[in-house]
């Protein structure tokens, strides 16, 4: 298990957040003793987290400002894994959580202007990666294909272009599901809300994946 996890792309509206709330829930609800970093400016995940509610014992705290690396560095002596939600723009506060990652995953949807922001956030962590702080540990990256509809075209032509050119790409993808929207209007995720339906299975196939990494 990757001990801190980032989601980053410079594109906004890829899924980052979903995401994010998504894995953490079903590792939380693996026994995993994790927790979210909310670095986003928007507070997509923090606004809508009911410490009451059924994940009240999901550990979710707001650090959207430069200080986020000493949050990372503090947290995960006691989570793991320790998840980071980022904005989706290139800013002090994505560079210095990619800094501090174990694996940097990057969310994109199946368009042009998705593709393009995935591939700018991958030179980013190529930068990063010349740094001093990561020149002898680089950062592992893996894309990762959001609200697709499964077997069509564009997603698998997407796929097979991302693969041609080099980048690593997880094999299991986000489904474009209404349990998604549906399960954030409460702060939850489908495994919460739905254990053994199709997103939370999605879900179940992607932690999986990340795991074995």
């Amino acid at each position: 298990m990757k001990n801190v996890i980032v989601l980053a792309t410079s594109k906004g509206g890829a899924g980052k957040s979903t995401l994010s709330r998504s894995l953490a829930a079903h590792w939380f609800h693996s026994g995993l003793k994790t927790a979210i970093i909310d670095a986003d400016p928007q507070g997509s995940i923090i606004r809508r987290h009911n410490p009451e509610g059924e994940l009240k014992e999901l550990k979710v705290v707001a650090e959207p400002e430069e200080n986020v690396s000493n949050v990372i560095d503090e947290m995960k002596k006691s989570y793991s894994p320790l998840i980071v939600d980022t904005g989706g723009f290139r800013n002090k506060t994505t560079i210095r959580s990619l800094i501090k990652c174990d694996l940097a995953l990057i969310p994109l949807k199946a368009s042009a202007d998705d593709v393009a922001g995935a591939l700018e956030t991958f030179n980013l962590i190529t930068e990063i990666n010349e740094t001093p702080e990561r020149q002898n540990n680089k950062i592992k990256y893996r894309m990762i294909l959001t609200m697709t509809q499964a077997g069509t075209v564009i997603s698998r032509h997407i796929r097979n272009e991302l693969e041609e050119m080099g980048y690593f790409i997880l094999k299991n993808e986000l489904y474009h599901r209404v349990a998604y929207p549906e399960a954030a209007l409460k702060g939850l995720s489908p495994c919460t809300t739905d254990p053994e339906g199709s997103a939370a299975l999605d879900i179940a196939n992607i932690a999986a994946e990340i795991n074995q990494l």
